[in-house]
């Protein structure tokens, strides 16, 4: 067995525990009224995941030669996540384009207190960049929480990685078509496929019975297709980041799988989708 293949099958199994086990404890906290909604998740998982992956932004950001602070970038990204969190409990509309307004200057001031000039509209980007991809969406899976039962945005994430699975396997076994070689030589039409099938049969388990989002089957199915097509778009655009970097994988702090951006970069895109699915649609 491939030494990554190993990781992931010792890791995978172990990281879902812990997001159900997190999941389960987020539900129980809310049912008893110890705690609103979303806000153990908000404090063990949305949080500590800004502050791994801001790391690793800073490090994509500064193979490009741009020289970003990793503080900077995650108060970036924790403002727009507890942004949308407070926005779901009735804070002022004006509370979010205010903190993201703030995060694009805070990148800018950081230079001014190194009295220097170059990278300025640069660095302002990369918070404001920080703000959005690591803050919003982020805080988009949170509001997804909020809206339903932590078991249905449990759902989303794992129909999401599903895919993931199903388009690594498959494409392992009987990948002949490339998808994007330009971009990520190792995906195949044939692993999309696959990976929608098993994202597609996940939501329809997960999403369907009544104690869950209680879907229609058919729809349940359109979500799973969904999803998995978007999340592997997620997937394509760290791609994009990690190819400007010249780099493999975001990190290395999770043997087989590279690091935190690798990991939650499908679910990013796809929770965005999933709130309007869920909740508007």
């Amino acid at each position: 067995m491939p030494a990554m293949l190993k990781y992931r099958m010792i890791l995978g199994p172990i990281l879902i525990a812990a997001l159900l086990g997190i999941l389960a404890l987020d539900q129980w906290a809310q049912d008893h009224d110890h705690a609103r909604p979303g806000l153990v998740l908000l404090v063990l998982v949305g949080l500590p995941i800004i502050r791994l992956a801001a790391r690793e932004l800073e490090l994509l950001l500064r193979a490009k030669g741009l020289p970003t602070d990793f503080r900077i970038l995650f108060l970036s990204g924790a403002a727009g996540c507890v942004g949308i969190y407070s926005l779901e409990f009735g804070a002022h509309p004006m509370l979010l384009p205010t903190l993201g307004i703030g995060s694009m200057l805070l990148g800018i001031i950081a230079r001014c207190w190194r009295k220097r000039t170059a990278d300025t509209t640069l660095t302002g980007a990369a918070a404001l960049f920080s703000f959005v991809y690591l803050g919003l969406l982020t805080g988009t899976l949170l509001a997804l929480r909020i809206e339903h039962s932590a078991w249905v945005l449990g759902a989303v994430i794992l129909t999401t990685k599903a895919c993931d699975i199903g388009a690594y396997f498959t494409g392992k076994s009987i990948g002949r078509h490339k998808l994007i070689p330009w971009l990520s030589p190792g995906k195949t039409w044939e692993g999309l496929g696959g990976g929608v099938v098993l994202a597609s049969i996940v939501a329809v388990l997960t999403l369907t019975p009544d104690s869950m989002a209680d879907l229609h089957w058919a729809y349940a199915l359109l979500v799973g297709v969904l999803l998995a097509i978007v999340g592997q778009a997620g997937d394509l655009l760290a791609s994009m980041f990690k190819r400007d970097a010249a780099v493999k994988d975001s990190g290395s702090s999770l043997p087989g799988f590279g690091g935190i951006l690798d990991v939650i970069d499908s679910p990013l895109l796809s929770g965005l989708l999933a709130y309007w699915l869920l909740t508007v649609g």
